[in-house]
Order: C-alpha cells, then structure tokens, then sequence
C-alpha cells in the first residue's frame, strides 16, 4: 500500500528517475544509487533526501557538496549517490530531486533496506567500485567508528573535567571568602572588646564636694 502511493506521487516527477524503486545494502559496505534525468536541468542543482513524503524529506546534501558519508557526482545526465559506512539506521525512504524556480521540484524516491548479513545482498544498492573485495572498506569504517567513539569519549572526559576544574575554582573561592569574612568579624570583635576594656579600665572623676 505504501509502495502504491509513493509510486502515485513520483507519477508527477518523469524528469527525475530512480533506477531501483527497492534497494538493499549490507551494513558498513558502500552502496550507490542512480537518479537519471533530462539533460534540460544539467545546469540545476539536484540534492538528495530523506523521508516518507516527498514534500517534507529532510535534505541531507546538495550538489556539488558532500557529507562524510554521502557523496554526490552529478553527471550532466544522471546524479550519481554514494553512500559509506552503512548502518542499519539508514534503513527508510529516500529522494533525489532537481530543484526548479518557478515549479514543483522533480522527485524520485527509492527504499533502502539495510542488513548486517552478507548473504542478504540482493539487487539493490549497489556496491561502490572502490569497494575491495579483501574487507579493507569495512576496516575503514570500523576504525572510522572507533575514531568517532574515542573523539565523543574524548570530549564526555572533556567536559567533566571542566565541570570538576569548575567546581573546584568555586568551593576555592567560596572557601576564601568565607575565611575573610570569619577574619573581619574576629578583627570587628577584638576592637570592640579593646574599646570595652578600656572604657573600664579608665580612671573615675571624683565628684566635687560643695
């Protein structure tokens, strides 16, 4: 049923065109879709999504830009998408779209279905050139994740030590301000007892006799 009303919306997007509606990928290959379209918006810029309805996707790169694990070549005639590092939550919907100024954008859309089983591999998204067959992609993204998990493990450290260093700068300070206080009240308590002490000690005026 979804599948029906996603191909009822791309009916309004015949300059764009997915080149698998279902695709598959393995978790931590490299995949890559391709969007053909009319060379008429050779010069537009294309950009791809992600999202159940074509109208609210969230842009997640536009041509020439890239991000760190989505890479688009836009050809003249096909917008060329390149994803690394799969992972499971990459599963879902997902458009290519021309942008136009004074019309509806040009959207396709596809399912991406990622697994973490090798076997699964179907037709679907399929596996980048630079893939190597010896596992050294898959390498590269398990240490690009390690890198990730040291950097966030990095920063957690980061910011408790800033958060001690804090704590530790106000207990100081309040420490000091409090023994200023304690001073200046011994020093106000002593002079008080000085003046009281010499009130006392200081010699009577005998009266005068008539």
């Amino acid at each position: 049923m979804e599948l029906l009303l996603l191909l009822s919306l791309a009916l309004f997007a015949d300059a764009m065109v997915m080149d698998e509606k279902v695709k598959s990928g393995v978790e931590l290959d490299t995949a890559s879709a391709i969007c053909n379209y009319d060379e008429h918006y050779k010069d537009h810029t294309k950009y791809w999504c992600r999202g159940y309805f074509r109208d609210s996707c969230n842009i997640i790169a536009f041509t020439p830009n890239s991000t760190n694990r989505v890479a688009l070549k836009d050809t003249g005639k096909q917008l060329i998408i390149t994803v690394s590092c799969l992972v499971k939550e990459d599963t879902g919907w997902y458009w290519c779209g021309i942008q136009r100024d004074f019309a509806r954008d040009d959207m396709d859309f596809t399912q991406l279905i990622v697994t973490d089983n090798r076997e699964d591999r179907a037709t679907g998204f399929s596996p980048g050139k630079e893939t190597d067959p010896s596992g050294n992609r898959t390498r590269s993204c398990r240490t690009s994740k390690a890198v990730q998990k040291a950097e966030s493990s990095r920063m957690s450290i980061l910011v408790i030590c800033i958060l001690i260093t804090g704590l530790g700068i106000i207990f100081i300070i309040s420490h000091l301000s409090r023994g200023r206080r304690s001073q200046r009240n011994r020093e106000v308590t002593g002079k008080s007892i000085n003046r009281n002490q010499q009130a006392s000690q200081a010699p009577s005026i005998p009266l005068a006799t008539i």
